[in-house]
Parts: structure tokens; C-alpha cells; sequence
């Protein structure tokens, strides 16, 4: 069996943080503000915006009906001020107990660029006043996003979100995964000191555990204020499915126990994350998350589903299995897609291209070693090797990926061969620039015992690693020009109690056309 990432990332620290049931009693700010005077009862999920595009946005709530009523009837409104009185677009939706009671409206007619207002309306209540914006085009001159991952709602509270809601200065959030936990409370975070008990009290199997999972992250108020903020543009890594998940089964999932079958399950855990998040749904059977954005003539941004699509893990001592041709972290048709959206990108002349997705790209070991962990795309060798060839031979320049997962943040230079393909000290040999965000609430990952040591190793002997920091929960921002791409790591002191404070850190700089990383 491969390397399990839960034991690599496992730390021994508990924390303590506040559970769903309490927060009517707990909500601080503008949170408390909105649900008295907006409808707390009847949306008391709050509202989202995600997957924005020049004259389009989706827009997401829920509704909390009486026991007795089964459809509700909902009017939307669009405006161009926070008043509401300039209105631009609406309608009316109807949702039922079918989907949850969840509200996804991909309202249109908007224009580029642009931020708008937005409120639900149902049963007599108005919801929270949400805020979006829609995608630029033409020519841009800076473009800023916040790169976050992996909330563990009884491993602390959301101070992260609140620190990102706080922020005016955003075009948009990016989260590249783990959005919720699957686990049971007690197995990898215990809830119950702060009343964080995440619910139901086993671990999500079925399409109401997951429902009811995503219903107790999303009475959070610090994260309702995020998506209440900013639009998203979200993809899932394992635990909105289950651990080490891939797409035949899952390291976690385990029918002896009574967790059914895998298709099930999957079916399921999908189903629950398009009803509860704000990503635009294809028509057609199967998943697809994979879909991209572009920021006028500054940025695309292709976001790659690393989780649902891929092949199973291997041995991280399985040399054949790891180099294997066949095995592939994306799929084909996925790889494919992915590459000929970077094929377009450089085509159009826009500036940057950036990939978001949910794990680490970087080689950590040299070619032929056994790896540290095979969840990751070390474990697909073949898979990134095609990709390499692919950048190499179309010249690919101006590359970023974001990726998350390691509970640590990291910055990369990207060579095909850290080893024998790459200078540190003039970048030569990097294809592109990796950044992993920390956790925003999940345990850290060196602050385990006996991890900790693991980093001022992983320094020494990674020439291409330009940063590590594996103590802290944070998020970071990307702040791209036309001119270079800047990554500034803020982290948060604590996740035992509520806070707004935030540190920055490090930050790191790809001037455009260097393919590397130096400091800010």
C-alpha cells in the first residue's frame, strides 16, 4: 500500500473550536448583522458567487423551509450598487428537498469587469447582501487572488476566511481543495472543546451525510463572509470524497465497515459539492470539474480536477508502477483538454497562465528514487512527464501552479530535474513556479514531533525549494501585473480562538519570462 498522506501528515496537537449548533449565539460583526436583518432563519447558509465570466456569475444560497413545505419559490436580483436599486438582472427559481434546498442561478446579461450586488429572496425573508464580480477583457494591468485550502472545521475556527473576507482588495478566491472533512469528529480534529462538533457525528458516507457535512461548515459565519465577499473558483481534492481518494475507490473507503460501494459513494460526495458550492455545472453524465478563466489579456486560469479522474496510488517503493505510461493523474481527456488550453493561452498572447489544482506538481526526489508520498503527482510520473514534453516543446513560458494539500507553505521553481537540469542561482532549467498554500485550519504539518526535523532537511536538499514554512495556517496572495507574478504568504497566529489577525510572512517574485522564484 502506498504511503498513507494521513500518517505523513498527521500531528498529535487536538484543537479546540465552536460547533454549528452554537454559532446562532456565537456570530461576531457583520455576521450577527446580516442574519437579524436579513433572514438569518430562512438563509441561514448564507450566499455565495463562483465561477465568474464577463457577463455571467453563479449565484448560491439555501434555503431552511418549515418541516411541512417541500418546493420553494425564490427572486434574485443583480444590482450595480450595494442598495439594490439599480437593478440589472432577476428572476425566480424554485428548489425543493430534491437538491437540498440549495439555489444555484447562473444570472447573465452582466458586463466585464464589473462588481455587483445580489439578495435572495424567500418565505417572507431577504438573505445577506452578497457581493461578486465578473471577469475583465481586453487589456488588464493587475490581477489579485487569495489561494487558499483544506478547513478543517473541528481542527480550529476559520480565521483564515475571516482575514480573506476582510480583504477589499481581491478580484477573486481560489480554493484548490479540501473543503470539507470527511472524517468522524475525533479522528483528525476534535471538535468538542470549542463546540466544533462537524455533523453528522460519523464519518460522510452517504448523500445526506454530505449534505448535512456541507450545511455545518457553511453556518461558519467567517467563511458565509468569504463567499459573501468574493466570488469563488473552487475545485475538490480527497476529503470532499474521502481520503487518498482516486477514481475507483479510496485508501479510506471501506465497504466491510458498511460504507456501500465506491460508485455510490462517489455519485454521492459529487452530487453534494455541486449542490453546495458555486462552480457552474456541465450537463452530462460522469464529473467534470476541469474548467478555465480568463482575466482579459493578464491571466488564464485553468483549473484541473487532480483527484476525481486520476488512476490509483501506487507503492511510493514501486519504481515501475510510479514511471508507469499508462497511469494518469488527470485522465485523457482531461490531459488533453489541459493541454490545448495552454496551447491557447500562449497562442492569444496573454501574459500568464496559471493552474490551479489541488497537489503538489514539484519533484522532490530525483528520477529513479522512491518517493515521499505517491498521492501526489510524484506518483504519476508519466502523467507530468507528458506535460513537461509538452511545455518544452511548445515553449510554453510564464507558468504558475497553485496547489495545496500539505497543511505547509512552499515556493518552487519547477525544472524537469531538480538535480542535474537546473541551476538555483540563475533558474536555469525551470519550466514554470509552483505555490502551495498552508492549511487554513487543518494540523500543520510540521508541527508534528518528529516532522519537524523533516524541514530544514527538505531545505537543505532541495535546491529548487525557495521556501518552506510548515508551522502555520494562512493563505496566500497572488498579485499578478504584467510584468512579474507575486506570492505574499499571510499566516494567522492561532485557530483555538476567534481572531482577525494576520501576519505577512514571506514573499516571493517571478518576473515575467524567468520561470523562478526570488525573494520580495
Amino acid at each position: 500500500m502506498p504511503l498513507s498522506r494521513r500518517r505523513f501528515l498527521w500531528s498529535t496537537a487536538a484543537y479546540a473550536a465552536g460547533s454549528a449548533a452554537a454559532l446562532s449565539t456565537r456570530w461576531s460583526g457583520a455576521g450577527l448583522a446580516h442574519a437579524q436583518s436579513a433572514g438569518g432563519q430562512v438563509f441561514a447558509h448564507g450566499v455565495a458567487s463562483g465561477d465568474p465570466l464577463p457577463d455571467r456569475v453563479v449565484l448560491w444560497t439555501r434555503v431552511t423551509p418549515p418541516e411541512s413545505v417541500t418546493t420553494v419559490d425564490i427572486e434574485w436580483r443583480v444590482a450595480s450598487d450595494e442598495a439594490l436599486t439599480q437593478v440589472v438582472a432577476r428572476g425566480r427559481v424554485t428548489t425543493s428537498a430534491a437538491r437540498d434546498f440549495t439555489v444555484k442561478v447562473d444570472a447573465g446579461g452582466l458586463q466585464p469587469g464589473r462588481a455587483y450586488h445580489y439578495t435572495f429572496e424567500a418565505l417572507g425573508a431577504q438573505s445577506p447582501i452578497g457581493r461578486t464580480k465578473t471577469l475583465p477583457t481586453g487589456p488588464l494591468a493587475r490581477l489579485r487572488l487569495a489561494q487558499l485550502c483544506c478547513s478543517n472545521y473541528p481542527a480550529g475556527f476559520f480565521n483564515v476566511y475571516r482575514c480573506v473576507a476582510n480583504r477589499d482588495d481581491l478580484d477573486a478566491v481560489v480554493h484548490v481543495g479540501d473543503y470539507i472533512y470527511e472524517f468522524e469528529n475525533g479522528v483528525y480534529g476534535d471538535g468538542s472543546t470549542l463546540l466544533r462538533i462537524p455533523e453528522p457525528r460519523r464519518e460522510a458516507v452517504t448523500l445526506s451525510d454530505y449534505r448535512i457535512r456541507y450545511a455545518t461548515y457553511r453556518t461558519d459565519p467567517d467563511l458565509q463572509d468569504a463567499h459573501r465577499r468574493h466570488p469563488f473558483i473552487a475545485v475538490w481534492d480527497d476529503h470532499e470524497l474521502t481520503n487518498d481518494a482516486w477514481a475507483g475507490g479510496a485508501a479510506n473507503h471501506n465497504p466491510e465497515q458498511g460504507e456501500g460501494d465506491w460508485p455510490s459513494r462517489q455519485a454521492a460526495a459529487y452530487r453534494a459539492y455541486l449542490e453546495w458550492m458555486p462552480v457552474r455545472e456541465t450537463p452530462g453524465a460522469g464529473i467534470r470539474l476541469y474548467r478555465a478563466f480568463r482575466f482579459g489579456d493578464l491571466v488564464d486560469l485553468v483549473m484541473l480536477d487532480t483527484r476525481g479522474l486520476r488512476d490509483r496510488q501506487v507503492a511510493t517503493d514501486d519504481l515501475a508502477g510510479l514511471i508507469a505510461p499508462t497511469r494518469s493523474m488527470l485522465g485523457s481527456e482531461q490531459e488533453a483538454w489541459v493541454l490545448s488550453q495552454l496551447r491557447g493561452s500562449q497562442a492569444s498572447g496573454t501574459a500568464w497562465r496559471v493552474l490551479g489544482q489541488g497537489v503538489m506538481f514539484s519533484r522532490l526526489v530525483p528520477p529513479g528514487q522512491p518517493v515521499l508520498l505517491s498521492d501526489t503527482w510524484e506518483g504519476y510520473q508519466a502523467s507530468r512527464d507528458r506535460i513537461f514534453d509538452f511545455i518544452q516543446a511548445e515553449r510554453i513560458r510564464d507558468l504558475a501552479v497553485l496547489g495545496g494539500d500539505l497543511h505547509s507553505s512552499w515556493a518552487l521553481d519547477v525544472p524537469r530535474n531538480p538535480v542535474t537540469g537546473y541551476r538555483a542561482a540563475t533558474g536555469e532549467g525551470s519550466l514554470a513556479v509552483e505555490i502551495l498554500a498552508p492549511a487554513i485550519s487543518s494540523p500543520a504539518l510540521f508541527a508534528a514531533p518528529g516532522l519537524r526535523e523533516r524541514a530544514p532537511l527538505l531545505r537543505a536538499l532541495l535546491q529548487n525549494l525557495k521556501y518552506l514554512e510548515g508551522e502555520s495556517r494562512g493563505y496566500v496572495m497572488v498579485d499578478i501585473t504584467r510584468e512579474r507574478l507575486q506570492a505574499e504568504f499571510f499566516f494567522v497566529p492561532t485557530v483555538t480562538e476567534r481572531s482577525a489577525v494576520e501576519t505577512r510572512a514571506a514573499a516571493f517574485v517571478c518576473e515575467r519570462g524567468s520561470s523562478r522564484l526570488v525573494p520580495a
